[in-house]
Parts: structure tokens; C-alpha cells; sequence
């Protein structure tokens, strides 16, 4: 067996369990889920300590305003069964509403690729800061064909750098949804990769 036909043949056995699961939750709108089940983002590991330098200057990120897509601002992993087709699974959940994940998986994952940088969360009492970062996400879903989308922009406050347009795609290893959250957590390490690359302090 090629190559290619072994991954078409993932894509549509992946396929035809989000079909069934989507199917099944159609019969039974009204009655509890059978199976209930809640995923959070994979982890980061702990950076390694950084090389000594001279600078020991700590600067503040403040990660802003994270703004979802109105169809993403749930606790329900969204699938794209088509071209036009969104669905969110009645049966497979994030533990806490997307946008609470991923302000969690962004704070850690910069935090991990930014060196002497804090990044924190607006909360009352918090200077205003030059340094912040506002995030627009339009995409972060799986598809049918067996693969994890995200996309969207993110800006960073102070500076003269214009606003940044991103999109990854990562393929599923292996067929279900613990393989679609660990493929979206992995978009997530890209854009903190781009963002960590780009992105520059002011005094």
C-alpha cells in the first residue's frame, strides 16, 4: 500500500467517525450525552535556563485581547465537515471555553520562547503597558480531510510593526480527537514561534 493511499484511508476512517459521532448526536439533541469527553491543550515543558547575558533588563508582555470567531467562542471542538459546513461536537469538549484555553496555552508557550519577558493577563490594578499583544483568531478547528487549522492576526501594542497575518495546518498522526487537539496545540507552538521571532520590547 502507497503512501498516499494509507493517508486517504486515515482521512476517511477519521472522517467516518466524526460523521457517526456527529450523526449520533443529531438523534439524541434531547437526551444527555452517553460519553462525555473534555480535553484541555498539551502542555509546554519547562524552558531551558537560558545562557547568561548582560542584560538581566525584565520587561512585561501583556497578552491583551484575544478575539474569537463568533462560531469558535465555545466549549465545543468545532469540525468542517465541508467547504461551508462548521459543526461543533455535542460529546467533545474543551474544559474550560476556547478562549480561556488558549489564553493559557499562549501565556505558557511565549513565556517558554521569550527571555527575560513576563507575560501576564490584564487583571485591575495593572499598569497600562506599551508592551501588549492583541490576538485575532478566525480558524481553530478540525477538518474532514484529517488535518488541524489556525489562523488569524495578532498585533503588538507600541510598536511600529505592522499587524501579522498567520495559518498553519498540521495533518492528525493517528486517527480521533486526542490526535485533532494535540495537532491544534501544535499551531498554537507555530504562531508563538512567529510571534516569539518578531516580536521586540520597547524600553
Amino acid at each position: 500500500m502507497t503512501i498516499s493511499t494509507m493517508t486517504s484511508t486515515r482521512h476517511f476512517r477519521f472522517g467516518m467517525l466524526l460523521m457517526l459521532t456527529l450523526s449520533l448526536s443529531a438523534c439524541f439533541q434531547s437526551n444527555p450525552p452517553v460519553k462525555t469527553e473534555r480535553y484541555s491543550l498539551p502542555e509546554v515543558s519547562a524552558p531551558q535556563q537560558a545562557s547568561p547575558s548582560v542584560s538581566t533588563t525584565t520587561y512585561t508582555l501583556l497578552l491583551n485581547r484575544i478575539q474569537l470567531a463568533d462560531y469558535l467562542d465555545t466549549d465545543r471542538i468545532v469540525i468542517q465537515l465541508d467547504d461551508i459546513t462548521m459543526r461543533p461536537a455535542r460529546d467533545h469538549l474543551w474544559v474550560d471555553n476556547l478562549s480561556q484555553e488558549l489564553r493559557r496555552g499562549l501565556r505558557t508557550r511565549l513565556a517558554s520562547r521569550l527571555d527575560h519577558v513576563t507575560v501576564v493577563d490584564p487583571q485591575p490594578g495593572l499598569a497600562a503597558s506599551t508592551n501588549s499583544l492583541n490576538i485575532t483568531i478566525d480558524q481553530f478547528h478540525g477538518h474532514m480531510q484529517g488535518y488541524a487549522v489556525l489562523s488569524g492576526q495578532w498585533q503588538s501594542g507600541g510598536s511600529s510593526l505592522p499587524p501579522q497575518s498567520f495559518r498553519f495546518t498540521t495533518p492528525l498522526a493517528e486517527d480521533g480527537y486526542p490526535a485533532l487537539v494535540r495537532a491544534l496545540g501544535h499551531n498554537l507552538d507555530l504562531l508563538c514561534d512567529q510571534i516569539a521571532k518578531q516580536w521586540h520590547p520597547s524600553p
